[in-house]
């Protein structure tokens, strides 16, 4: 049997009791991801943007900047 979830009613939470359910099904799931294969592809996206930042190690974007622009595109 499947189990089914009214999420209207759990949206009609107060804030900390949703908050508390999120971080209850997030505690049930396993602490690592199986092992998955990168694909070739990905592997040398990640080793070019490794080297890039080894040679430009001051190139970086500050956190705050990253979050605030997040939020901005989030609210659009």
């Amino acid at each position: 049997m499947t189990p089914t979830v009214d999420l209207n009613a759990i949206l009609a939470l107060p804030v900390e009791q949703r908050r508390a359910i999120a971080e209850a099904i997030i505690d049930t799931l396993p602490e690592t991801e199986p092992d998955e294969e990168l694909s070739d592809e990905l592997k040398a996206e990640l080793d070019r943007r490794l080297e890039d930042h080894r040679k430009n190690p001051d190139d970086v974007v500050p956190w705050e900047e990253v979050y605030a622009k997040a939020i901005a595109r989030i609210k659009k």
